[in-house]
């Protein structure tokens, strides 16, 4: 059986391919590109290799059966290049989930633990961090290996939709969907096989 730390990992990795597509997609917008064109996962992908904020602020809404209301935390979302990927949640509890190289380390204050494991051991974790580190390099013909993807709209309103393509993917995650307006992610959804729902926004302001 997948552990705690394995399973719950998608859910933040998808937020480190936010702080790539915000800061680009926004400095394409200042630079007078034109946001009445159509989107497309090249257009986002290379977003990627513009300048980065190296952290912003989330607040995320897990729905879960095994939950009476949805559990809600905030916190900040950061990337080191070239891959280092972190989510520290502040509030309501402390926790802290690093991806580097291929270890995924958690640490929680309430459980008083730190586990690690390889992502060698867990096809489906190692296929989502090894697609979105091909985001970060503008590679999106690899991302399109890893993932069925699905645009529709403009950068005034537009969302993109993926699905994993690997069996072990799509057994933890049914398909993740990105939404913005001129070039800014407003939300990332993502919804588990097992019928959870993560909803992510981004939170305007200083983080550290």
């Amino acid at each position: 059986m997948m552990c705690g730390i394995a399973r719950i990992s998608p859910f933040f990795l998808f937020g480190g391919l936010l702080l790539g597509t915000l800061a680009a997609a926004e400095n394409a917008s200042s630079r007078g590109d034109d946001v009445t064109g159509a989107w497309t996962v090249e257009q986002v992908v290379a977003s990627l290799k513009e300048e980065r904020e190296p952290a912003v602020l989330f607040e995320e809404a897990t729905h879960s059966s095994l939950l009476s209301a949805p559990l809600i935390v905030r916190g900040i979302l950061r990337f080191t290049p070239p891959s280092r990927l972190e989510k520290e949640v502040l509030e309501p509890y402390h926790e802290r989930y690093v991806v580097e190289g291929g270890l995924v380390t958690f640490e929680s204050e309430r459980k008083r633990i730190k586990k690690s494991i390889s992502l060698g051991d867990y096809p489906g974790l190692r296929g989502f961090v090894e697609a979105f580190r091909a985001g970060f390099t503008g590679d999106a013909g690899r991302l399109m290996e890893s993932y069925d993807t699905a645009i529709q709209g403009t950068r005034l309103k537009w969302t993109l939709q993926l699905r994993p393509r690997d069996p072990a993917g799509r057994s933890m995650i049914e398909d993740i969907v990105f939404s913005g307006s001129e070039g800014r992610i407003n939300s990332i959804v993502i919804h588990a096989a097992d019928g959870d729902r993560s909803v992510m926004t981004l939170r305007r302001g200083a983080a550290k």
